[in-house]
């Protein structure tokens, strides 16, 4: 009797568990059910962003963002120490070679220039009192020369008529003995004087090559001081745009200190940001296009900066085709380089949420049904605005770009037109 009342009981026992057993699995179902892939959703068609496949050649770019800056530049800095008497132009302003951004005061160079310059006279002047002097002095000698040249010529005549005369016995041997001699005093006394006069020139020239020397050595000093007054006239040096003018009126400045930066204005590169994981496409050489915002301008690749700066690279191109009208020094651009170029590929506009080298699941539209069919695409790189397709579509399909984030469990979705 107790083992029937016990089996009585257990079974009693069971039946509930059972039923529970059985709730839980109907439950486990319906939320299968709920939320499987095949279920049928619909969605509004203004809802939805469609781009098309394109097909045909391809061209596959690294985009970036930067600024343009001047290819060639001038640096200027204080030479001296001097204070800044007034500024004539500012930032922006057009400059040839000859500008003045500025003008700077200093005392002691206008001192320093006017010593240099009365030096430099009176070693002129001196060298010319010398000069005339010598000339002077030659003429005499010369004058000398002459009267010797003249005593030994008569002498000359005096002794040939005696050696005539003395056959005869009107001249005496002595006398002539006596004019012979003459003629050859004079004739030294004329050698001498000939070479006083070769060593007097020799003599003058060498002067007037030490004084001429001081003269040259006084004017590159004056020049020196020359240039660095003018040098208080700040000037552009080149012809281009005010960059920078690093200075106010009244200020004082040290030998050094930076005053302004000059850069050209139409010869032009562009500093181009590219993120740094498409960096590694970009070779020196490759073309280029750059966007001013009122045109675009040809550009070739010049250097690729080696470091990484918030995950970003530099790269430098040299704008090679005819400016647009507001291209300038410092103006914010955007610009892509063609790393390279497809005969033929599949392409479409970049979703936001798609990156390159990377598989997504995106909803393509079957036109057939008026459904949107879950796929999943492989891509490739950039091309600009536009995402190269390896496989998961084909040419002229429609697929959905906008954001589908709250349908992403469903594989078929229902286009709903109102």
């Amino acid at each position: 009797m107790d083992i029937k009342d016990s089996l009585a009981k257990s079974k009693k026992r069971e039946l509930p568990f059972k039923e529970v057993v059985v709730s839980v699995v109907s439950l486990l179902l319906i939320l299968v059910f709920s939320v499987a892939d095949f279920h049928e959703e619909t969605v509004e068609q203004e809802d939805l962003v469609f781009a098309q496949v394109q097909s045909g050649p391809l061209e596959l770019v690294v985009s970036g963002f930067g600024h343009l800056r001047s290819k060639h530049s001038r640096f200027i800095t204080s030479s001296r120490i001097a204070q800044v008497e007034e500024v004539l132009l500012l930032p922006g302003s057009r400059v040839n070679a000859d500008s003045i951004i500025m003008r700077l005061s200093n005392p002691s160079l206008q001192q320093a220039l006017m010593r240099s310059r009365l030096a430099l006279a009176r070693q002129t002047a001196s060298f010319e009192a010398l000069n005339l002097s010598q000339k002077s002095d030659l003429l005499s000698q010369q004058g000398q020369l002459t009267l010797l040249n003249s005593e030994l010529a008569n002498a000359q005549l005096r002794e040939e008529a005696e050696a005539k005369l003395i056959s005869s016995g009107i001249v005496s041997a002595l006398d002539h003995r006596r004019s012979v001699l003459a003629v050859q005093q004079l004739s030294e006394r004329v050698g001498l004087a000939k070479q006083q006069l070769e060593q007097t020139k020799a003599l003058h020239t060498q002067r007037l090559s030490v004084e001429r020397k001081l003269i040259n050595e006084l004017e590159l000093s004056y020049q020196a001081a020359k240039e660095n007054v003018d040098k208080l006239q700040v000037r552009a040096g080149i012809e281009g745009m005010l960059l920078e003018v690093n200075i106010e009126q009244g200020q004082s400045v040290q030998i050094g200190a930076p005053l302004a930066l000059v850069g050209s204005e139409r010869t032009l590169l562009a500093d181009l940001q590219v993120p740094e994981k498409q960096a590694s496409r970009v070779e020196v050489g490759q073309l280029g296009i750059i966007n001013t915002f009122s045109g675009e301008v040809s550009a070739k690749v010049n250097r690729i900066d080696p470091v990484v700066r918030e995950g970003r690279i530099l790269v430098e191109l040299e704008l090679t085709g005819e400016l647009p009208d507001n291209a300038r020094p410092a103006l914010s651009i955007e610009g892509k380089v063609i790393t390279e170029k497809r005969t033929s590929a599949l392409s479409i506009q970049k979703p936001s949420y798609v990156s390159e080298q990377s598989s997504t699941a995106m909803y393509v539209l079957n036109q057939d049904t008026n459904q949107l069919v879950k796929t999943q695409l492989e891509f490739g790189k950039l091309a600009g605005n536009a995402i190269e397709i390896r496989s998961g579509a084909k040419a002229g399909e429609q697929i959905v770009i906008s954001d589908m984030s709250d349908f992403k469990h469903l594989a078929q979705i229902t286009i709903n037109h109102q």
